[in-house]
């Protein structure tokens, strides 16, 4: 049987239009959330993430990473948006084998396009980053 370890989150945002934060291009990346979470024996952590991003030039194709205790354990894109649409993105990523201890969870994301200048994005709200963890 499943046994919830612990629950955190980290909420920057709760509704579209509040922020105005232009995403960096790779290598570098915006840091969007992060949170702590106990984890007991070995055990899975449950991420989940809603944000709101605007295009507002070009194309730009975003990539949002997840850390854990700062190297990456998922990855996720979007493209593809229309010029000045709000989009919320969704994700859901469950972190498998995690070691017990307190981990520390990030939310990042960076423009990966090809040529930034051209293609643009901002995060506009909403960001919210929570995870469980289940032993």
């Amino acid at each position: 049987m499943a046994i919830i370890a612990d629950v955190s989150r980290s909420v920057a945002s709760t509704s579209t239009g509040t922020l105005n934060l232009p995403i960096l291009s790779a290598p570098n990346a915006n840091t969007l959330a992060e949170f702590g979470l106990a984890v007991s024996g070995i055990g899975a952590v449950q991420l989940g993430a809603t944000i709101g991003i605007q295009t507002t030039l070009g194309v730009p194709n975003v990539i949002f990473t997840i850390l854990r205790d700062g190297n990456p354990v998922f990855n996720v894109g979007a493209s593809g948006l229309s010029v000045l649409a709000i989009q919320p993105i969704t994700i859901s990523f469950l972190d498998l084998s995690v070691p017990a201890g307190y981990h520390a969870y990030t939310l990042i994301v960076s423009n990966n396009s090809t040529n930034v200048a051209l293609n643009l994005a901002s995060i506009t709200g909403p960001v919210a980053f929570s995870g469980i963890s289940i032993s």
